[in-house]
């Protein structure tokens, strides 16, 4: 089929999954989660993948590098935005220091358990590997919290404390990738070691503040709506094909830009309107592609798989004992707090396919690359579905279930 095509499909299954794959009517907890975190897009990508149809094979998607870049680009942008200070302001700064100290613990321990285990075990050297599972360890994601939360109509400061964290702790992870890029660089700039990691990262931030001052001086006379539109698809599509001709991280570039955009645009909200209103679509395209680029090359996929989520479990939870020993003021956190921190979203897929495609161009993927991308994938589907369960947990736990909900919950698990 050809690129054209396949682009015109992964379109259509985007669109028509934005308005059918997230059903508003109340229906049992177990299928609502299975659907709401995007499972059946999956074992579709799988069904067009190399494995079956054969539509979508790696050489193909390799071919739609700007429709990715786009993808990946438009969700590092839309992550940045909501790094503004105002926004921020609104919260105490204890809260921010447990949102990054629950994800800095989380990849301390997955990268440092993975490493001993591999070099005890084996004699490669997967530094990059490793960096990059535990980076998509750090991510969580609010969805499940949404989730749980319209479900059981929750509400209290241990709701909105668990929005807040959920919603910021992937900046240690798309930082962490941004570094990955930049000390294993084997673009154009990192060729023949012209440049250290140093001066490669210190050019991922600049070219991420180039791209916010650029989309700054761009809207000084305000656009239309399709205008901005088609302004943001430009802007996107220039930073992350920059990055990924210079391999480094379009999805770290990108959220510098948003930082710069929502801390210095008048337009902020406006932009952050267009972008999460494609949001949907786009996560679903990621979906899509990363069953399509599922390869299941090894049996150690499987106990990888129980490894990582077991360990990220842990190192989650052990952040919210360390936050319920913070002093947080008006809020008594319960110490099971970081088990509710357990989903991970469409973050950590980004930052899987970003670092598997930056570093196989072609050709198919590597053993080592296939096995994290298997594994971070089906960790995330596992952890997605759990992960629900475990915020119902700690809500409860904290109170913030209501009487109706409590019975609900109770029926349910019956």
């Amino acid at each position: 089929m050809s690129p054209l095509l396949v682009v015109l499909l992964l379109a259509l299954i985007g669109l028509l999954g934005a308005q059918l794959g997230f059903p508003q009517r109340r229906v049992p907890l177990g299928p609502q989660i299975f659907i709401a975190v995007g499972g059946p897009f999956l074992f579709i990508g799988f069904i067009l993948g190399p494995h079956l149809l054969q539509v979508l094979s790696f050489r193909t998607v390799t071919q739609l590098t700007p429709m990715l870049a786009l993808g990946l680009g438009w969700i590092g942008l839309l992550f940045g935005l909501q790094l503004d200070r105002d926004h921020l302001r609104r919260f105490p700064s204890r809260y921010l220091i447990l949102a990054w100290l629950q994800a800095g613990i989380a990849f301390c321990i997955v990268f440092l358990l993975g490493y001993l285990v591999t070099d005890a075990w084996l004699s490669l050297r997967l530094d990059a590997i490793l960096l990059v599972a535990a980076a998509t360890a750090c991510v969580s994601t609010p969805a499940a919290i949404a989730l749980i939360s319209n479900t059981y109509q929750t509400r209290g400061r241990v709701t909105r404390l668990l929005f807040f964290v959920a919603s910021l702790d992937a900046a240690v992870g798309v930082v962490a990738l941004g570094l990955v890029h930049a000390g294993f660089n084997t673009g154009l700039l990192g060729r023949g070691g012209l440049l250290s990691s140093a001066e490669l990262f210190l050019i991922s931030i600049l070219l991420g503040c180039f791209f916010g001052v650029l989309f700054l001086s761009l809207t000084r006379v305000r656009p239309r709506s399709q205008e901005l539109l088609l302004l943001l698809i430009g802007l996107v599509l220039f930073a992350a094909g920059t990055s990924f001709y210079l391999a480094l991280s379009p999805l770290f570039v990108c959220m510098v830009a948003g930082v710069v955009i929502g801390n210095l645009s008048p337009m902020r909200r406006r932009v952050y309107t267009a972008l999460s209103s494609w949001e949907k679509p786009i996560y679903i395209i990621m979906l899509v592609l990363a069953g399509a680029l599922l390869q299941f090359s090894s049996w150690w996929i499987v106990p990888l798989v129980l490894a990582y989520i077991g360990t990220r479990i842990l190192a989650k939870w052990l952040g919210g004992v360390l936050a319920a020993k913070l002093p947080i003021p008006g809020a008594a956190v319960p110490s099971s707090f970081g088990l509710a921190l357990t989903p991970q979203g469409g973050l950590s897929l980004a930052i899987a396919i970003s670092f598997v495609l930056i570093y196989n161009p072609v050709g198919e993927i590597g053993s080592a690359e296939s096995v994290l991308l298997a594994t971070v994938v089906i960790a995330v589907g596992v952890s997605d579905l759990i992960g629900p369960f475990l915020v119902r947990d700690v809500l409860g736990r904290a109170g913030e279930l209501g009487r109706g909900a409590v019975s609900t919950a109770a029926h349910e698990t019956r």
